[in-house]
């Protein structure tokens, strides 16, 4: 989810509790997560450092939380020598934390909503959980949506109407969004992932050798189906031979469909779905090429 709609929602949130000096302390506990953004330089340097991209390790209740603890812990240290207002000392310590945390637990779910997947239970798994809702159109709409709610907070503040209507809206297209995948999925018992249009949906199913996958809309069926290889030109057994690789790792992280093809020595593993633009996030690493005989370190 985009950062307005994080500030916003915290924002929001948080005004109905009636103390709004808790609002700053949840906006930084919304913000301090997407702060990998800033990792890439890092991360792009070793393929085993996959989860510092955006959306990795920051994404988890592990990482929020840590994330929340250091944030807060510069807030003490700031106000333990006078660089910071009063406004911690008027909250109260732990009602402020509270709100930090608060601001970075509603950003792993708005997070949750969208996304094809976040390590929500890292440390513990690599697995990553989302729902993939919100056609891209309506994405758009929610950001609209917290851009112009932003905009009359700075201008006249914040009002129980805005509240009520932010969440009207906001809570409208979310049940539409579900309405929609609902559908879709019992028409094609398939994993499905929205495009921008609302009515047309990408279905992904798993069988035993390969990944059929369909084009669906909404009213006309389906409009096109085709399917993807799980292996090419080489065997499940050898494949696997190179699944602790860093960059196979990585890749496989990243990816929809997890197909291998050998050419030559080329072992190449490949999500055909990103590489043919179908779904275009995550952009990271869409295929990645091992050469026979490579052993992992």
């Amino acid at each position: 989810m985009d950062i307005f709609t994080h500030v916003v929602a915290i924002s929001l949130l948080l005004f109905t509790t009636g103390n709004s000096l808790l609002i700053p302390f949840g906006i930084l506990g919304a913000v301090i997560i997407d702060i990998d953004v800033a990792y890439f330089f890092i991360a792009r340097r070793k393929p085993s450092l996959y989860l510092l991209y955006h959306g990795g390790i920051n994404h988890s209740f592990f990482g929020a939380a840590i994330l929340s603890v250091i944030g807060f812990g510069i807030l003490l240290a700031l106000s333990s020598v006078g660089l910071l207002p009063g406004s911690l000392q008027e909250v109260g310590v732990l009602a402020a934390f509270a709100a930090v945390l608060a601001g970075a637990f509603l950003h792993l779910f708005l997070d949750w909503l969208p996304a094809p997947g976040l390590p929500l239970l890292y440390p513990l798994t690599e697995k990553r959980y989302g729902v993939s809702l919100y056609p891209m159109s309506f994405y758009l709409g929610i950001t609209a949506l917290s851009l112009i709610s932003l905009g009359i907070i700075l201008s006249w503040g914040f009002t129980s109407a805005l509240v009520s209507v932010y969440w009207a809206f906001f809570t409208g297209i979310t049940v539409v969004s579900l309405g929609l995948k609902w559908y879709v999925y019992q028409q094609t018992h398939g994993t499905s992932y929205p495009t921008f249009h609302p009515l047309r949906w990408i279905v992904i199913r798993e069988e035993s050798s390969s990944y059929p996958v369909m084009v669906y809309e909404i009213f006309r069926g389906v409009i096109r189906d085709f399917s993807y290889e799980k292996y090419t030109n080489i065997t499940p057994s050898e494949a696997r031979m190179y699944n602790t690789l860093a960059e196979v790792k990585r890749h496989t992280y990243f990816s929809y469909i997890p197909a291998v093809k050998k050419n030559g020595d080329e072992i190449i593993f490949h999500d055909p779905i990103r590489e043919e633009g179908l779904i275009s996030y995550p952009p990271w690493y869409p295929s990645v090429t091992v050469y026979a005989g490579k052993e992992a370190p």
